[in-house]
Formats: C-alpha cells, structure tokens, sequence
C-alpha cells in the first residue's frame, strides 16, 4: 500500500474501492433517513462516525475499501459522545457573552453578542479540525481521556501540522466539497 502523506492521496483513498459509490450514497440515505426525526438525528450522528472509524480501521489494516452501509453505533458512540460534550461545553461558553450582551443592549451589548457568535464559530471550525486528535485519544482512553484538555493539547501541539491539517481537510470536506456535490 503506498502511503497517504498528501491531501489528494488522503482524498483519493475511497474511490480506490470499486464499490464506492453505492457505499456513499447507500450511507448517504441512511444518515438522511435518521435525520428526519429528533431521535434519529444522534443516531445518524453515531452511526456516521462509526462508519468513519471503520473505515479508518480499514486504511489502517491495508484495506483500501469502505465499509458496508450500517448502523455501527457501537463502534461511534464514544467519539459522538466526545463531540458532542466539547461541543455543549463551546456553545455554554459561547452563551456566555450573547445572554449578557442582549440583556446589556445598545452597541456595546451588540458587539458582545457577536463576540459570543464569533467564539461558537470559531470554536466549532478548531472542534473539527481538532477531531483527529479526539479520535486517537478517544481511542486509546476512552470518554474520559479524551476530555482532558490538556492531553489534547499537549497531542494538538506534538504534530500541529499534521492533526491541524488532517482536521482542516475533513472540514474542507464537510463544508466545501459536500455542499458543491449536493448543489450540482
């Protein structure tokens, strides 16, 4: 297997799978078949991550090939888990300035309010580019040793260029190239 150093090979590896488009689009239907319904809106969240890790389990074992469509909520749910508490964590922090800014009111509690959706906006695009280095800590300690802050940013700033880019490149991937396809 020739390795995955570069953006394209890391963007190329799963249309080496001559099944590939089925897979995507079958994944694809079941994530929006999920989320059409409150309830099924968390279990597409787990079930989409688990078929990410499997896969990454795949690359990892040699296999250049996506898994099947499914429900892989026990392979996801931690890693959801974990987003999704570092996610209510910025959205409290980000509440934080936009409740006192409107009852402040005025320009000054305006600025502040904005200032607080400028934090959930970048917190959230640094959530996603964080994610890898989630993975691996969610991976090797579970919930708990992927919240320790520290851990993840002592693994954040160990290979800065690496968990960065590979973070940014799932966010191009999620907010540019996904959108592009749907709208064309």
């Amino acid at each position: 297997m020739d390795r995955l150093d570069d953006a394209g090979g890391m963007l190329g590896w799963p249309f080496r799978d001559p099944r590939w488009p089925a897979r995507l689009v079958l994944m694809g239907l079941l994530w929006f078949l999920l989320s059409l319904t409150l309830v099924g809106i968390p279990l597409a969240g787990i079930a989409l991550a688990g078929w990410m890790l499997t896969a990454a389990d795949n690359l990892r074992a040699g296999r250049l090939e996506l898994p099947p469509p499914g429900l892989y909520l026990r392979r996801g749910y931690r890693l959801f888990l974990v987003q999704l508490l570092y996610l209510l964590a910025l959205l409290v922090l980000a509440a934080l300035p936009v409740v006192s800014g409107l009852r402040l009111g005025g320009i000054g509690g305006g600025l502040l309010a904005v200032f607080g959706e400028s934090l959930l906006t970048l917190g959230s695009t640094a959530l996603v580019a964080a994610t890898p280095a989630l993975v691996q800590l969610t991976e090797s300690g579970g919930v708990l040793g992927a919240l320790r802050v520290d851990r993840l940013a002592a693994l954040l700033a160990a290979q800065p260029r690496r968990s960065v880019g590979a973070g940014l490149l799932s966010l191009l991937c999620l907010d540019i190239i996904s959108p592009i396809v749907l709208l064309s």
